[in-house]
């Protein structure tokens, strides 16, 4: 069949068995390990009175950071973030937006006044010495334990220096500063599982690499001034297997770090699709569309209709459950700060094809969960629809038809009504978008021995915050996997999109939508 219509996830069963399997080792080590495990000091205890340096402290995952620190820390220093001025608004005011958010609604709850401690330092992380003023540079040297190296361009497009600028040279630029902290007991470099794409399985290592990230620094540094786009001519083969300049940059990003491994206590993470939380601080939380998030909202409000899937499952992590793992990872490295190592310690932050979610599962949801009425997208261009096929020519087909030329009868409409024609130029985006992603539509083995050890060697009074095998319940049913989904789309709408969840209000928005149209709304739809 050239193309199919959605059938419902994999739960129970193999697959429940399989994330169970997992479940039943980490408490059966915890079990084991019980008095060693309480003998260590606790996440609280470890962070009482140290200070933390955080880059990306404004990015997703990094805001989620400095909520589960201060929420689950409560004696905790002061938490250093560098924030460039942007679009004119300065650093201190842009900390304003960024944490009056729902995000934050629990800590303030729970502990006021402890946004109190989140420190802003200007500075640019592109920048030589990450743009800091000497007093900074000095306070932080003088001040910090703890240092969280999370900022990264995630993009793909980027061009070759801007990439190298900010993903690899203020990872050199972060552990120079941090050789001069007195006070250092960890410091973890979060980077990314599709560093090392040609490795099957991906271990737990530091891999070498075709480059030398000194040689790139230098030429991104010097060949930029001579001769403006000479880098991204050369780009493709200075890259080598790496399909962009966002994994190439992190891969020499991971190899600085190992050969800082013997000057300064580090540790390395690598997290694989983040997706909304789970469950901390609260159901659903995301604040971009990158990744997934775009193909939910893409589905939901109608603009996605067709997709190719040679049955590829994406290893997609709740933020919760990666957040938990990078300050675990800081735990870790820091009780043992004094101990000497011959390289970086690595932590893969993935769960396997078990868990992971595949386009089948996406199109189940949009199409048959019923989800599409219990969270209506209003202003859809149509109404939600998935069809999958592992066949690529009949995909482009499709998409020529469904995508393509209906964009096309769309803003001809528009055109002659006076309005602006928009869809067309969304659809450019969407190839765009699938081309930079074609070199990760195949399924990937993860090694995740330290990642399981994380969760088995923690105090057991943090098993309460830092715990994440309830995640590892989501395929246990379908009225499971349907909660998780819907409390995703649910915060893709409010929290990304900033439109109301009001079912009631929006399903009427809808009808009016599809009334505006006429009696040949539907029949129109129905072919499209």
């Amino acid at each position: 069949m050239f193309w199919s219509s959605p059938v419902a996830p994999k739960v129970g069963g193999d697959v429940a068995r399989a994330l169970n399997d997992i479940r039943v080792e980490i408490e059966a080590r915890r079990a084991e390990l019980r008095d060693e495990r309480g003998a260590s000091p606790a996440m609280a205890d470890f962070y009482a009175g140290k200070s933390v340096f955080l880059t990306g402290g404004s990015g997703f995952l990094g805001r989620l950071v400095v909520e589960m620190l201060l929420r689950t820390c409560p004696d905790i220093g002061n938490v250093y973030l560098v924030v460039r001025a942007k679009k004119g608004v300065r650093p201190e005011d842009r900390l304003k937006a960024l944490v009056d958010v729902p995000l934050f609604d629990r800590l303030r709850a729970e502990r006021p006044g402890a946004l109190d401690k989140v420190v802003v330092l200007p500075g640019d992380i592109t920048a030589l010495k990450l743009g800091l003023s000497d007093e900074h540079q000095e306070l932080l040297r003088r001040e910090v334990a703890v240092v969280i190296h999370l900022a990264a361009s995630v993009r793909f497009d980027d061009p070759f220096q801007k990439a190298v600028f900010t993903n690899l040279r203020s990872t050199r630029e972060v552990c120079e500063l941090a050789k001069g902290m007195v006070q250092l007991k960890s410091l973890v470099h979060v980077s990314t599982a599709y560093t090392n794409i040609n490795r099957v399985p991906l271990e737990e290592v530091v891999y070498d690499q075709p480059q030398d990230w000194r040689d790139v620094i230098r030429w991104a540094e010097e060949l930029e001034a001579r001769s403006p786009r000479a880098l991204d001519f050369l780009s493709p083969k200075i890259m080598g297997f790496q399909p962009n300049t966002y994994t190439f940059t992190k891969a020499l990003a991971e190899k600085l770090i190992d050969d800082y491994a013997q000057e300064l206590p580090v540790i390395i993470t690598r997290p694989s699709i983040v997706v909304a939380t789970f469950r901390d601080p609260i159901p659903g939380w995301m604040d971009n569309l990158y990744g997934l998030a775009g193909f939910w909202a893409g589905g939901f409000k109608g603009v996605m209709r067709i997709v190719y899937s040679p049955n590829v499952h994406f290893d997609s992590i709740p933020a919760d459950m990666a957040t938990k793992t990078i300050l675990l990872a800081s735990w870790h490295r820091g009780i043992k700060a004094d101990s000497k190592t011959t390289g970086s310690e690595v932590v893969n932050v993935t769960v396997g094809a078990e868990a992971g979610v595949s386009y089948k599962d996406m199109s189940w949801v949009v199409s048959e969960a019923g989800i599409g009425r219990l969270v209506p997208y209003p202003g859809a261009i149509r109404p939600p629809k998935f069809e999958i096929t592992a066949c690529k020519f009949w995909f482009w087909m499709l998409f020529l038809y469904h995508h393509i030329l209906y964009a096309i009868i769309l803003d001809s409409l528009a055109r002659m009504s006076g309005a602006k024609p928009r869809v067309l130029d969304i659809y450019r985006r969407v190839v765009v978008a699938l081309d930079a992603t074609s070199p990760f539509q195949q399924n990937f083995v993860f090694l995740v021995d330290n990642q399981k050890a994380l969760q088995t060697v923690m105090h057991p009074v943090d098993e309460e915050h830092y715990s994440y095998i309830a995640t590892l319940r989501i395929r246990d049913s379908i009225e499971h996997f349907r909660t998780v989904c819907v409390d995703s789309v649910r915060g893709i709408l409010k929290y990304v999109l900033k439109e109301e969840d009001n079912p009631e209000k929006n399903w009427r928005h809808i009808a009016r939508y599809r009334t505006k149209f006429g009696h040949t709304n539907d029949p129109f739809w129905f072919f499209f």
